[in-house]
C-alpha cells in the first residue's frame, strides 16, 4: 500500500523542493507519511499525479519510466 504515492511525493519534492512537497499536501489533504498507508486506486493515482504534473511542469510517469 501507498508505494506508488510514495514514490511521487519524493518525485514532487525532488523536481519542485520542499515547497512543492507541502502544496501537495496542502491540496491533498495528506501527508508523505499518511501517504503511504492509503489504498491506492486508479482514480486515487490519477489524481496525484495529475498534481504531481501541475507542481513540477514534469510527468511522474515519465519519470517513473526512466527512472528503471
Amino acid at each position: 500500500m501507498g508505494e506508488v504515492l510514495r514514490q511521487i511525493y519524493e518525485f514532487v519534492e525532488q523536481k519542485g523542493g520542499l515547497k512543492a512537497r507541502l502544496k501537495l499536501v496542502e491540496k491533498t489533504g495528506v501527508s508523505k507519511e499518511k501517504a503511504s498507508l492509503i489504498n491506492e486506486d486508479e482514480e486515487i493515482l490519477r489524481g496525484f499525479k495529475a498534481l504531481a504534473g501541475e507542481l513540477t511542469g514534469q510527468s511522474f510517469d515519465e519519470y517513473r519510466r526512466f527512472r528503471k
